[in-house]
């Protein structure tokens, strides 16, 4: 089993958007997928309470008892845990660093944002975890993407090579528990989203398809 956080210093750095959209499609991949809603404002929860379908999963644990719930999913055959954590590096963002295989950092590409993932690099760092870079929220057709590689180059730490565009499509299947890939299967959203997630899950060894 691999468990993947997304972690960010920045509220609205799309942790949740990407989170519930690996998700789904990490299950489409044919895996067996726990989404584990760590943030406060439970948006991961709440979209999952509007979602028809039965996967992927949802827990939602605490500091004190992730470990057992990671355990629990281990023991249960879950092949993928995804824990969305708070906007800030917590207690429960540690807590699901330190459980993780890897850390991912989404990152929009403004000054503010590329401002902020010091301190989350440097708390990665320090529980010796691994991670990655994703570029979310991208203007299309921009420089402005190419700029933001090039200072989270200074980093040393792998950048996903698909950026996230900032697309409508996201927060609409959003809106009744789906995600872009079921509401428009061949469209640019749906395509980021598989090409970003194979990518991972070729880091991870494990469902890329």
């Amino acid at each position: 089993m691999f468990v993947v956080s997304l972690l960010s210093r920045k509220g609205g750095s799309g942790k949740t958007t990407l989170a519930v959209h690996w998700a789904v499609v990490a299950v489409k991949c044919g895996l067996s997928v726990v989404l584990a809603d760590m943030d406060s404002q439970k948006s991961s929860a709440s979209w999952f309470n509007k979602r028809e379908a039965e996967t992927p999963l949802l827990i939602q644990p605490q500091p004190s008892n992730i470990s057992d719930q990671i355990q629990a999913c281990r023991d249960g055959g879950i092949d993928l845990v995804l824990i969305d954590t708070p906007p800030d590096i917590d207690t429960n963002a540690v807590y699901a660093a330190r459980v993780s295989d890897l850390v991912v950092i989404p990152v929009r590409p403004s000054v503010l944002d590329l401002e902020a993932i010091a301190g989350t690099v440097e708390l990665v760092r320090g529980i010796g975890k691994s991670a990655v870079f994703v570029l979310n929220q991208t203007p299309p057709r921009s420089g402005v993407t190419e700029e933001a590689k090039t200072a989270l180059a200074a980093y040393s730490l792998p950048i996903c090579p698909v950026a996230i565009a900032s697309r409508i499509a996201y927060s609409r299947a959003l809106i009744d528990g789906r995600v872009a890939n079921e509401i428009e299967p061949r469209g640019k959203a749906a395509i980021e989203i598989k090409q970003s997630w194979n990518w991972i899950a070729k880091l991870l060894k494990a469902g890329s398809k």
